[in-house]
């Protein structure tokens, strides 16, 4: 990439490049001379602020464009240039792209390399200006080690490790501060999901469940405003509400908008919020906004993090013998792709070449599917096991595509079912799922056939509920020698007769979106003598449907929550427990009976375990409880969180089927690191394999 020589040539071709690239502060986007670069669904990777209403918008093909809020100060949605200025290209290559006032960019690779690059703005009306450094400088490495990097105002950059600390970094026009070296500075930000600076140490984040928290950090004294506790500044945030959140400086605060009309269409509004005491909110008292609502100040700011380089499965799951086939849309050039096993990331495929070029998607794609080409294929030699596609940039960029091989015939005594239903009902690519807002009065159609923003193969540095945390417990299972089939939630609702061939059904960390069929087979399954052993957490809540083979049903026809319960059909009928009101807390367990399941812990009544886990610690996040009414149902331990812990049991019932129940989305997390859960798991599986 040579950023300077693409800035002095696109200044004469800009005119004419952008008269067709829509006026984003008030008309709509229109595709039309640079139809071939962009998707207008998913037009850019991200938008980067810097100053004062300057948001460079980096797109899909990696052209950086160089747009400016004049409205930033009241949110008139007035804009200088109309529409953006093309200043650079190649900076789809990078994993992450930060920018400072004075137009430095920081750019993460793939590998962790950081290179610093310098645009020099020359007419803050158009953009046009030139690059200083020529192809920039690279002026560090290692930073792979972090899953998140947030920042780039004043040079500071802060990055998430996969634990959720947070790490401070700072570069100067003398070189790093420190040296070089990072300093740990907070914990506990992987209960964010969005994490955005501003100037003067001031950082936003959003966090699980939608409420947006406020922080400032003073690097001089190394002290956090309020005490490093996090104030709430507003709600209705992040995933379900917004595509992206990003911060300038002066309190401004962009959010690109989830389209919320009955039928969505795109979502490309840029909303604007200012916070008049964005430096003092704590010691005022409170955040002081400069309105209550929205400001729409632009359209046609569509955003797609993985729009560079994504795909999705033809098939969820297929047998050994067949073939599953890979549409991926892509605008870089030397991408390879294979297969490998998880959670061991085992290579069983030769690496191959992926051809290039991006993908556009139809209109009903949110329903029908994406509609892509093929771009990769491989003939399944595998044994049962979940699986991932592969794809590698140059740079080091890594994109996985997960699906499950499934047995030509039962190989082992234990089924491990993967709860795709719900992976997809939270698979926000694309701007809307089962959770987002708008969409009133009609039932929710989810296509399988899509890429996904929800499964996590490696660490994400943030809380996880979905397929990164069921591979702890694969991991777990693998290293203590418990051979398994996999199956995916499909499999179950077309077929039974598998089912009954196994010992053991092992159900993951959140098995929430059953159909009636599969909910039938399972406990038909349990009557015949089945044993179930359930280690997640907000189980068999809700009922879905399949409208085909690719397509998801969610909540009944009026747009309504279609759960069991209400249809006189408790999850506590198959689990023994059933989900209570409590929600984003973490806490260990306390044992409360002398239970043969606790042999070889050392436990007993009053002892608490699991106080860490990956997400925080072992009875947490969503949780069911012990229901009275289910008689033979044996207490274990419960979680001592305040607001009402996971209760964890066993239920015995005839003809020798029994149903274990951790009841905590949290519990697989606390495998890698609490000896006692590993044991009382041991323990379930022993008993299941007698």
């Amino acid at each position: 990439m040579n950023p300077q020589a693409y800035g002095r040539r696109k200044v004469l071709q800009g005119a004419a490049l952008i008269a067709g690239a829509g006026l984003l502060g008030g008309g709509s986007l229109t595709a039309s001379a640079a139809a071939a670069a962009f998707d207008p669904r998913q037009r850019f990777l991200k938008l980067i602020p810097a100053g004062n209403g300057v948001l460079y918008a980096l797109q899909a093909d990696g052209t950086l464009f160089y747009y400016r809020h004049t409205g930033w100060a009241d949110g008139a949605a007035s804009w200088s240039p109309g529409a953006g200025f093309p200043i650079g290209d190649g900076f789809h290559q990078f994993a992450d792209v930060l920018a400072d006032a004075d137009g430095t960019f920081y750019c993460r690779t793939g590998s962790g390399a950081l290179r610093r690059y310098h645009y020099s703005v020359s007419n803050p009306a158009t953009g046009e200006g030139q690059w200083t450094d020529g192809g920039g400088t690279q002026i560090g490495n290692g930073f792979q080690q972090y899953p998140r990097i947030f920042g780039g105002w004043d040079g500071v950059l802060y990055c998430v490790d996969p634990d959720g600390g947070l790490w401070w970094y700072r570069w100067t026009s003398a070189g790093w501060i420190n040296g070089g070296a990072g300093v740990r500075i907070g914990s506990g930000f992987k209960q964010y999901q969005t994490l955005t600076a501003g100037p003067d140490g001031v950082i936003y984040g959003v966090r699980q469940g939608g409420d947006l928290h406020w922080f400032r950090f003073n690097p001089d004294g190394a002290t956090w405003a309020n005490g490093g506790n996090p104030y709430g500044i507003g709600s209705g945030w992040g995933e379900g509400f917004h595509k992206q959140v990003l911060s300038d400086n002066a309190g401004c605060v962009y959010a690109v908008s989830v389209d919320r009309g009955a039928v969505p269409v795109n979502d490309d509004t840029l909303h604007w919020y200012r916070l008049l005491n964005a430096r003092t909110v704590a010691s005022d008292g409170g955040p002081r906004w400069v309105n209550g609502n929205a400001t729409a100040v632009g359209s046609g700011f569509s955003v797609e993090a993985s729009g560079a380089l994504q795909g999705y499965a033809s098939s969820l799951t297929v047998r050994p013998g067949e073939r599953i086939s890979f549409p991926i849309s892509t605008s870089l050039a030397g991408v390879t792709a294979s297969v490998i096993r998880l959670p061991s990331r085992a290579s069983v495929s030769a690496s191959a070449s992926v051809a290039s070029g991006l993908q556009t998607l139809p209109a009903s794609y949110r329903t029908s599917g994406c509609g892509w080409s093929e771009r990769f294929s491989a003939s399944v030699t595998w044994s049962s096991g979940v699986y991932a596609l592969e794809m590698r940039t140059p740079g080091g960029l890594r994109r996985h595509i997960p699906f499950v091989v499934r047995p030509s015939a039962p190989a082992s005594k234990i089924a491990f079912l993967l709860p795709t239903n719900t992976y997809n009902a939270y698979n926000i690519w694309g701007g809307h799922n089962q959770y987002s807002e708008g969409e009133a009065g009609r039932q929710r159609q989810l296509t399988f056939m899509r890429p996904s923003s929800a499964l996590f193969v490696d660490a994400p540095g943030r809380i996880d509920h979905l397929l990164y945390s069921d591979l702890f417990l694969l991991k777990w299972m693998e290293d203590n020698g418990l051979g398994y089939d996999a199956y995916i939630d499909g499999d179950l609702d077309a077929d039974g007769t598998w089912l009954r061939q196994y010992k053991a059904l092992v159900l993951g960390s959140h098995p929430e979106y059953w159909t009636d069929v599969m909910r039938q087979r399972v406990a038909e399954y349990l009557a015949g003598g089945g044993r179930l052993i359930y280690t997640g957490g907000n189980g068999l809540y809700e009922r879905m449907s399949y409208a085909n083979g690719t397509t998801a049903l969610h909540r009944a026809a009026s747009g309504g929550r279609d759960e069991f319960h209400q249809l006189g059909k408790s999850e506590s009928q198959i689990l023994g427990v059933a989900l209570t009101g409590a929600y984003m807390d973490f806490y260990p367990y306390e044992v409360v009976s002398d239970h043969p399941l606790l042999a070889g812990t050392g436990l007993r009544p009053g002892s608490q375990f699991g106080a860490y886990a990956d997400n925080g610690a072992a009875s947490g996040w969503e949780v069911d409880a012990l229901n009275p009414a289910m008689s033979g149902v044996q207490h274990i331990a419960r979680g001592t969180n305040p607001g009402g812990g996971a209760d964890m049991v066993f239920w015995p019932k005839p003809n020798g089927g029994w149903v274990f129940s951790a009841s905590s989305m949290s519990f697989n997390g606390a495998l890698p690191h609490d000896a006692a859960i590993r044991r009382i798991l041991r323990n379930v599986f022993d008993l299941a394999l007698r």
